[in-house]
């Protein structure tokens, strides 16, 4: 059997792909791993566990034809490829709809047409946009970037086009922090280890310590991916969150282990961002649990940058 994993050398894939071999359902496949080298992160192909079969297929998914052909013999769809730094997408909308969505869709369709078991989406709790209240999966979703908007109007039309044939599942993931072999630093609890492990001070808007956001492990969500291909595929969408923490709650954490670091606060000239509390009551209700919170995360941060404090 084969597992497929678009995106395989980012974020969560390059933890993902070393992941699925130490799980039994998944022990015995080979893992076909997609990635454009959109970013260069050709490091997550080194040290793979020599236990399993690998092989690489280094594509964009929106080439439809090379999508259909690396979807031969594939039971499983993990679909992480993205565009992900929502700032970004504000200056490539164009770009973001199309890698976001019909690649996004590309990868669908051709999964369906290969007759595959399990499609497991990557989606982002950015998709709700700002709110007071307490977020459910049923809540009216109003994204307020390029990049949420598109991967929203990719899980619905995958949705509206789920008929039961194919399992599928929409995880709507938190603000994803943690160690991975594909870092990325443009999330907040990330960027804030690494401006404190390399003695830059920090910049704290004042009023938005308070501020509340779902956040969650980068191995908690790799977990609840996992686990969707094993027990959901009902073509509905869950949101996954370790803790819905303060910004003071980061900051704190960053404090405790980084406690040479400068915290400066300044005026914003706009919070554009409210508090939101995310609900992930639905996919505990089926068996999923977290199990990092932020000071764990943190505290595995600063051992990774030890050398440096």
């Amino acid at each position: 059997m084969t597992t497929l994993v678009t995106g395989g050398l980012g974020y969560l894939g390059s933890r993902l792909i070393r992941e699925l071999p130490n799980h039994p359902e998944f022990s015995q496949d080979t893992i076909r791993i997609l990635d454009n080298f959109r970013q260069p992160r050709f490091h997550a192909l080194w040290d793979l566990p020599s236990y399993a079969d690998y092989e690489f297929v280094e594509t964009d998914i929106r080439n439809e034809e090379a999508v259909r052909n690396a979807m031969e013999g594939v039971d499983t769809v993990f679909h992480l490829a993205a565009i992900t730094n929502a700032p970004e997408t504000f200056d490539i909308p164009e770009k973001t709809w199309d890698v976001n969505y019909d690649g996004a869709l590309n990868v669908y369709e051709a999964a369906r047409d290969a007759d595959v078991d399990e499609f497991v989406n990557a989606v982002t709790c950015s998709v709700y946009g700002t709110t007071e209240e307490k977020i459910e999966e049923d809540f009216d979703c109003d994204p307020e970037s390029p990049y949420g908007e598109a991967k929203l109007a990719a899980e619905q039309e995958m949705f509206d086009r789920y008929d039961g044939e194919m399992g599928l599942t929409g995880l709507r993931l938190g603000t994803v922090y943690g160690w991975s072999t594909g870092m990325r630093f443009d999330t907040v609890v990330d960027k804030f280890a690494l401006l404190a492990a390399t003695g830059q001070p920090l910049t704290v808007y004042e009023g938005a310590e308070d501020q509340k956001r779902p956040y969650l492990h980068v191995h908690d969500s790799v977990r609840s991916m996992i686990f969707a291909a094993n027990e959901l595929g009902d073509g509905e969408a869950y949101n996954v969150v370790g803790e819905n923490g303060r910004l003071q709650d980061v900051v704190d954490a960053i404090v405790k282990y980084f406690p040479d670091v400068e915290i400066g606060y300044t005026e914003a000239e706009q919070l554009n961002q409210l508090s939101y509390i995310v609900s992930d009551e639905k996919i505990r209700n089926q068996g999923f649990e977290t199990c990092y919170d932020l000071d764990q995360g943190v505290a595995e941060l600063a051992d990774k940058f030890r050398a440096l404090l």
